[in-house]
């Protein structure tokens, strides 16, 4: 596993000109073998060829993940879907799909709660800028709840005549007008609920139906047959005392019943790569098309009111122990499309050109994609907490390799 092999790929760019991407497999297997990780695949595409994946450990590219936040995409993209149908306008309420969403106040400093004057669009949802937050990126939420830094949120009781959301945890909360500024948040659950609401159906069923599908995704949904589901990877996370990697048990309820857009999905590498392969493609891949080609230019553009970054506070939730320092994957400068972060690179580590798509989920999974070059780039893990540092540096490290020979 660990001889320094260098592996000679040869694919076709979007462009039309042959490439050889010259991956060092041996420089992969090595930096995975200085961390402590159980387990690890990850996935290169580039053009329209078959993707090819590295995997470490007892895994493979057909093995079951909790993908978490990597659904948001998806959720996207159903959206945009509905929008090419005329069911969803972007930038109309979304109080004319989801009047409950009218219910959700703006949670001031003091904790006091005020309705909100600017109504919340799709694209608010889309590009982060509601005013939904999560609790672990907002010390007001977490003041509210009467959550400790490091205590983590409780679904909670739904008051009677409330709406309840059913995302299997806190109720959701503003903390600022739309149009504001960015914060990470629960907008692509909210958005899912829309899709539900909008299509008819649950969130299981359309994405099986309209994205899944058609893309040969056969392994992906929130609820698997159990041939399938037993195939999920163990999940770990680090004593904050010693840095040990110890196994947890999964937290996602089986069978599942609320369909939470933001997260919650199952997906394998090798059908989360085919997905983004899709979109890097243009929205079409061996014959299927699932969305329209200026749908994709919406992922792959600033979406952001002008001079809006992705600067906001972010609160750790885990204790980390000493040597496992967390990693970001965005900073202050960053940008927004319709669906993932955009790379603005201002002195930024690694060989990640500027405009490049990346995102990710909290059990360290991540993905880049890059739609002038033709290229996809994800790493599968399963562990906590977020943005652990082996399993982060091992994603940019691959990802360097990538583009170690896509720029020569």
């Amino acid at each position: 596993m660990f001889n320094k092999v260098l592996t000679l790929i040869t694919v076709i760019l979007m462009a039309g000109c042959s490439t050889r991407l010259e991956i060092d497999e041996g420089a992969i297997a090595e930096a995975f073998g200085e961390t402590s990780l159980p387990f690890a695949v990850m996935g290169v595409s580039a053009g329209k060829g078959d993707p090819t994946f590295y995997s470490y450990g007892e895994t493979s590219a057909d093995a079951v993940f909790e993908i978490a936040s990597m659904t948001k995409a998806i959720t996207a993209t159903a959206v945009m879907q509905l929008v090419e149908a005329g069911k969803i306008d972007l930038d109309a309420p979304v109080s004319n799909y989801l009047p409950e969403i009218d219910e959700i106040k703006i949670l001031e400093e003091d904790l006091t709660t005020r309705l909100g004057t600017v109504p919340i669009t799709m694209r608010h949802l889309l590009t982060h800028t509601s005013g939904l937050s999560y609790s672990f990126n907002s010390m007001r939420i977490m003041r509210a709840l009467g959550l400790a830094p490091g205590e983590w949120p409780q679904p909670e009781a739904v008051p009677e005549g409330v709406y309840d959301w059913g995302f299997n945890g806190p109720q959701p909360r503003r903390v600022f007008e739309a149009g504001e500024r960015w914060q990470y948040g629960r907008s692509l659950g909210v958005a899912g609920r829309v899709v539900e609401r909008v299509s008819g159906l649950d969130l299981d069923t359309y994405f099986k139906t309209h994205i899944f599908k058609p893309l040969g995704m056969t392994r992906s949904g929130y609820n698997l047959p159990d041939e399938i589901q037993s195939d999920l990877m163990p999940m770990s996370m680090r004593d904050p005392a010693s840095g040990d990697l110890m196994p947890i048990p999964s937290m996602r309820p089986v069978p599942m019943e609320n369909f939470y857009g933001g997260g919650d999905l199952l997906s394998t590498p090798k059908d989360y790569v085919r997905f983004l392969q899709c979109l890097v493609n243009g929205g079409e891949l061996d014959g299927v098309r699932i969305l329209s080609e200026t749908s994709v230019e919406s992922f792959f553009a600033n979406q952001l009111p002008e001079g809006m970054t992705l600067s906001h506070p972010m609160v750790e939730v885990f204790d980390r122990p000493s040597g496992h320092p967390q990693r970001t994957v965005f900073d202050d400068q960053d940008t927004h499309s319709l669906a993932w972060t955009i790379e603005a690179n201002p002195n930024e580590r690694g060989r990640r050109p500027q405009g490049v798509g990346t995102w990710s989920g909290i059990f360290n999974t991540y993905y880049t994609i890059d739609r002038e070059r033709g290229v996809v780039v994800a790493s599968f893990y399963q562990l906590l907490p977020f943005n652990d540092g082996e399993a982060y540096e091992l994603y940019r490290i691959f990802e360097d390799l990538v583009y170690e020979s896509v720029l020569k």
